[in-house]
């Protein structure tokens, strides 16, 4: 237990908060009795200076938007969370908002978040604790910051939790991207088959050698398959067309001789 130096102090409890768990000690009596309940509790506690306060001061965050609020003990009760209280807000000035800029710098940027702070009758300001997403709101303007909050939350859940619907559309898209820019990109565990040949026109390619005759297809075909036979009727079609056209009718009159008689 961390005791204070002087008198008056406050005691605080464990992680009691909202004004619960907060004893003020006036003298060094008082101070061994809260011990000896200290001493039971199985918990920490924190010992501060007591500060005679005019007010408390609430700085918050959420998102892109700050509020800074007063708040002011009516009750005669030295913690103005507790009994009755005069609240109202108050101008955002750069230095409330260099507080609460720094704090959700220090824990990795946070979006909600606020700062509590006491200004005492001193003059003097003194930050008492800071709160993430679990801080109070206060004010009239409640309604707005809850929306203010749905929609951060909204904004983060779409940017980090998006459904793999969305992702597999979004990677379908970034393919088809690829192929039109010359860069095919196969899915994952997929084969690709291989590339088929181009078609040939007709059967150009040479035969290997073989010993028998090989089937023909195509008028190329036929005349490269034909044979011997084939050689001498193309020989002698060729010997018919190089006859004379006095022989040819010659030939003609004998034949209509033996139909008709002589002429």
């Amino acid at each position: 237990m961390l005791t204070a130096p002087r008198f008056p102090c406050v005691v605080k409890m464990g992680h009691a908060h909202g004004g619960l768990g907060k004893m003020k000690v006036e003298n060094h009596y008082d101070f061994q009795d809260v011990a000896s309940v200290v001493a039971v509790m199985h918990d920490y506690c924190v010992v501060e200076p007591f500060i005679d306060t005019k007010y408390d001061m609430h700085i918050q965050k959420i998102g892109n938007s700050y509020k800074a609020f007063m708040r002011k003990s009516i009750s005669g009760n030295w913690k103005a969370n507790i009994g009755s209280a005069m609240l109202e807000q108050v101008a955002m000035n750069d230095r409330y908002k260099q507080w609460v800029d720094a704090v959700a710098e220090l824990f990795g940027g946070l979006d909600i978040c606020a700062v509590e702070a006491i200004q005492g009758k001193d003059g003097r300001e003194y930050i008492t604790e800071a709160n993430d997403s679990a801080m109070q709101l206060l004010g009239e303007s409640q309604e707005e910051d809850r929306r203010v909050i749905s929609d951060l939350v909204l904004q983060r859940m779409h940017q980090y939790c998006r459904p793999a619907s969305m992702k597999q559309r979004t990677n379908e898209e970034q393919s088809a991207c690829d192929q039109a820019q010359g860069h095919p990109q196969p899915a994952s565990g997929s084969r690709t088959a291989p590339p088929h040949p181009p078609p040939r026109s007709g059967d150009m390619r040479q035969a290997p050698p073989s010993s028998g005759p090989q089937p023909s297809s195509g008028v190329a075909g036929r005349v490269v398959g034909a044979g011997p036979a084939s050689l001498f009727r193309r020989e002698s079609q060729s010997s018919e067309k190089s006859e004379d056209p006095d022989d040819t009718m010659r030939n003609l009159r004998k034949t209509f001789a033996g139909v008709f008689g002589d002429m």
